[in-house]
């Protein structure tokens, strides 16, 4: 099933020998890998959908979540690439359709295997998202009956640990059928836990105005066509859902801060 490969990817000092390396590693294995993109805009632009190796923060046009949908909704395949973006951040982008994540540290012989997985099976499961679906597990469990079952867990700790979907599965008894089908699950979990808490689209406004522009309450509502205890309502739900997310923030923290730590975490500014 393989097919064009495009990497989206704005910056071209890092990309550009990217494109040149991974050119015949993944023609050794029936892939095209087309000219780089720059934006969501171009790869759409480059021809029919395929897989894009696609950066997790682009600088120019759409970015993060909003990227992958747009990518995903034109049927194409992603895998995400970054080295420095927040985790809440692609965790979300995952949410939105991703079908894989690899740290850019990562070697062409990995992020070949990664293309190949995505190709192959759908998903790939990396040891760093992996570690990032643990960590969100403790921050967000579902609810009884809806959190993944014991042998989930046991491929998802594997996968944590760097092992090869093969290893994990031998190592956890099962088939490679059945770790796959695990991983499916650990992948349909994640996305549940995101929407869980989630900030509403007007509740991103507030902390995009609040949290990056600094601009006061009453500023923020005169902005968005609101009175000011709308805008201490969304306020309030934001400060709410950084509680259920980090209940280790202080009680006491100002709806200001919890906006200000939202916009960091999600890298909206």
């Amino acid at each position: 099933m393989a097919g064009p490969v495009v990497v989206v990817d704005d910056h071209r000092l890092v990309a550009g020998p990217l494109v040149t390396v991974l050119t015949p590693l993944l023609a050794g294995h029936g892939f095209t890998l087309r000219p780089l993109a720059t934006s969501v805009a171009a790869c759409l632009a480059s021809g029919p959908p395929g897989l894009a190796v696609c950066d997790v923060i682009l600088e120019t046009g759409l970015s993060g979540a909003e990227a992958v949908k747009a990518l995903v909704a034109h049927r194409w395949r992603v895998l995400l690439i970054s080295g420095y973006a927040p985790e809440e951040q692609t965790l979300d982008a995952i949410a939105a359709g991703a079908a894989g994540y690899v740290e850019k540290s990562e070697d062409a012989a990995g992020l070949v295997a990664a293309v190949r997985a995505v190709d192959a099976d759908g998903l790939h499961l990396s040891a760093a998202l992996a570690a990032m679906f643990y960590a969100d597990l403790r921050r967000r469990p579902l609810p009884s009956g809806a959190e993944l079952a014991a042998g989930d867990l046991r491929v998802l700790r594997a996968c944590v640990q760097g092992e090869p979907l093969g290893r994990a599965a031998r190592g956890c008894g099962l088939t490679l059928g059945q770790a796959r089908e695990a991983v499916a699950r650990i992948f349909a979990a994640a996305v549940a836990r995101r929407q869980q808490h989630q900030l509403t689209p007007r509740e991103l406004e507030v902390v995009r105005l609040v949290g990056c522009e600094h601009l006061s309450t009453a500023a923020a509502a005169r902005r968005l066509f609101v009175s000011i205890d709308t805008a201490n309502t969304h306020l309030r739900s934001i400060r709410r859902k950084y509680h259920l997310v980090h209940p280790e923030a202080p009680r006491n923290l100002p709806q200001r801060t919890a906006a200000q730590l939202w916009a960091r975490e999600l890298n909206l500014c």
